[in-house]
């Protein structure tokens, strides 16, 4: 009798303890929608925090130019406009080099002894990537950053699945869109639409903003195109490297300019 009083103790005992975990699991995942105001004083703090980076990515491309499969990529940036970003081989030798300043972008790849430049990023990153990202935008979604000037002027809803900021710069001919979660507050996905720009960057998961995350996996997409970003190190400087944006070139090379010439590389 006492063994029979003994199992039924036991079980209780169980059931009671699984209970109280079901209970306890429930209350830690649950959270609270973030304040509006507190929202935005996160993503201006994160701005700040952002200014300069540096970090170590790995790139998978597809699309009708062919694929780059898991190319170790360093990055080094300056919101909005700057940004280095070196493709290295397995031996750490440099495949592509490709630089932003404010007035002019250059891809230089070694292999075919050229060095391709023009006024606009995007155009750069369209012939490599097959996406013309705007380029204040690509290097601050690396970072999991809304730019400062867009918390400045831009509209913001509340949405089914969270919040939601838009901005559209009258100087370019497309709207930019930031989906949010609220509870807690992370960075789901960004979308850029226009006439001639359909483009979407999804975090695998989104950014814990309230828990200063970096990103994880960003999936660039547009029609016809993929890119994968995995950020396997990221991190915010004080200063840039000296002459980091300063670049010597060997001699011989040939160069192009693709605001006036086609695009013939054979890419990475």
């Amino acid at each position: 009798m006492r063994l029979h009083h003994g199992m039924i103790l036991i079980t209780a005992l169980a059931v009671l303890s699984l209970m109280g975990c079901a209970r306890r699991t429930g209350v830690e995942t649950w959270m609270a929608p973030t304040p509006v105001a507190e929202r935005l004083v996160i993503l201006e703090e994160r701005a700040r925090q952002w200014e300069m980076y540096q970090g170590v990515l790995r790139i998978n491309a597809e699309g009708p130019r062919g694929t780059l499969k898991r190319v170790r990529t360093m990055v080094l940036a300056a919101p909005p406009h700057m940004l280095r970003m070196e493709a290295l081989n397995p031996f750490g030798q440099s495949v592509g080099l490709l630089l932003f300043a404010k007035d002019e972008a250059s891809l230089w790849i070694p292999s075919e002894k050229v060095l391709y430049t023009s006024e606009r990023a995007e155009t750069l990153t369209q012939h490599l990537l097959g996406i013309p990202i705007p380029t204040e935008l690509f290097i601050c979604s690396l970072a999991g950053v809304v730019p400062p000037r867009v918390l400045v002027n831009m509209w913001e809803q509340s949405v089914a699945s969270g919040w939601r900021l838009q901005a559209r710069d009258p100087a370019e001919p497309w709207t930019t869109t930031w989906d949010f979660g609220t509870g807690p507050f992370t960075l789901k996905e960004i979308r850029v639409a226009g006439e001639t720009r359909d483009i979407t960057v999804r975090y695998e998961p989104p950014v814990d903003l309230a828990a200063r995350g970096i990103p994880d996996k960003l999936i660039f997409s547009s029609p016809g195109w993929q890119v994968e970003v995995r950020v396997d190190q990221v991190q915010s400087v004080r200063e840039l490297q000296g002459g980091a944006f300063q670049v010597r070139y060997p001699s011989g090379l040939r160069r192009i300019d693709l605001d006036r010439e086609p695009w013939k590389a054979t890419g990475l």
